[in-house]
């Protein structure tokens, strides 16, 4: 049975009003919201972590609880991106090249980035371009239909230029993000 948005969000609404602890969930996490609010004009430090700190205290909590059907989770999300980068569809592959090209735009006009981030940049967004143009050789040399999957992961070539583009693009999002990890608690400790 599929719901309509405004279906789902009545079933919510009637779920979250049927027993007193869904209430009292509820306002726990409206007052929440509240202090967050109020936080932004007296910017208090015990809200600034308090909250935070609460938030990660349920979620590990719902992880005890849980942990079977986590780990089970877990795996299915592995599975999944190990899907994604074996057998990547063509429409995801070309969005990876697309981000590819933003993300190397970005860095060549970007003029806060270091040199040092900007050549690791370049060593990894330029090969993905590299791989692209070679498969698009491979495909048009080979007759290859891009609409027909089958063809493409038939083709050896093509397939290992597709998984090795995506183990730039996975390495290029790793840096930015240990970059940001690195930037975020340089600044904020």
């Amino acid at each position: 049975m599929e719901l309509d948005f405004f279906s789902k969000i009545t079933t919510i609404f009637e779920y979250s009003t049927q027993s007193f602890l869904m209430i009292e969930v509820f306002l726990a996490f409206f007052l929440a919201f509240l202090f967050l609010l109020l936080n932004l004009k007296y910017k208090k430090k015990f809200i600034t972590y308090f909250l935070p700190f609460f938030l990660l205290y349920v979620l590990i909590s719902s992880l005890v609880i849980f942990h079977q059907d986590f780990f089970v989770a877990t795996k299915e999300i592995l599975k999944k991106i190990v899907e994604y980068f074996y057998f990547s569809p063509i429409p995801i592959y070309f969005l990876t090249v697309l981000l590819s090209f933003l993300f190397l735009f970005r860095t060549i006009l970007a003029k806060t980035y270091t040199k040092r981030h900007k050549i690791l940049s370049y060593l990894l967004l330029l090969p993905i371009f590299y791989f692209f143009v070679s498969f698009m050789i491979v495909c048009s040399e080979n007759q290859i239909s891009l609409s027909q999957i089958t063809e493409i992961y038939s083709n050896q070539i093509a397939l290992s230029l597709i998984q090795v583009s995506q183990v730039f693009f996975f390495l290029y999002l790793g840096t930015c993000f240990f970059r940001f990890l690195y930037h975020f608690s340089k600044r904020k400790l």
